[in-house]
């Protein structure tokens, strides 16, 4: 075929588009039994960091991260969070004034690699009038790497930050924001 698509191949390309992208979604919904990194969540349901403003000075860190991520990373990760929200508002300093961790089991989708041969093609034999001959016959081999459904917990770590100017209407146990920013997200030996 050639020339302009016509009215049915496109109407039919746009079904196969959507349908595609349906799977894709799909596939996409089910959470991956790995470590979440540190990124926004796109969704209200998305891993990673969202924030909301409660009062001039206050905010809420959410991370939501799988349980397959360090605890001591998500708590970085909240930390960090709230570092750039302070430094974007203009504060020097960060105090945690309430923390919360939830946790809620999910199905999630895990790669399992193993290390096993492939099974070998079945070869049968296959007789017609003009002869016989070896043909190999198509079986079912598992995959190297199997894509499994497995249990996690989804976990959810919330801080509460206040933000100011003056390390002293804080208290002891505040945060310089330039020391938390300096500090990296991930060491060298981390995956």
């Amino acid at each position: 075929m050639t020339g302009k698509p016509t009215s049915k191949s496109r109407k039919m390309l746009a079904g196969i588009g959507i349908a595609f992208s349906l799977v894709i979604v799909g596939c996409s919904s089910t959470p991956v039994a790995a470590p979440t990194p540190y990124k926004s969540a796109n969704t209200k349901a998305g891993y990673g960091y969202s924030s909301e403003k409660l009062s001039g000075s206050e905010y809420k860190v959410l991370f939501k991260a799988t349980d397959k991520t360090p605890a001591d990373k998500v708590q970085q990760y909240a930390l960090h969070r709230a570092a750039q929200i302070a430094q974007k508002q203009g504060y020097s300093y960060l105090s945690i004034v309430k923390t919360n961790v939830d946790k809620k089991p999910v199905l999630a989708r895990e790669i399992v690699a193993n290390n096993e041969k492939p099974a070998a093609f079945q070869i049968d034999r296959q007789c017609t009038m003009s002869g016989c001959e070896e043909v190999a016959q198509p079986m079912s081999v598992p995959n190297s790497s199997d894509v499994v459904k497995t249990q996690i917990n989804d976990i959810y770590f919330t801080i509460v930050v206040k933000m100011a100017n003056d390390m002293a209407s804080l208290g002891k146990n505040a945060f310089t924001v330039e020391e938390v920013l300096a500090e990296p997200l991930e060491t060298k030996g981390s995956n």
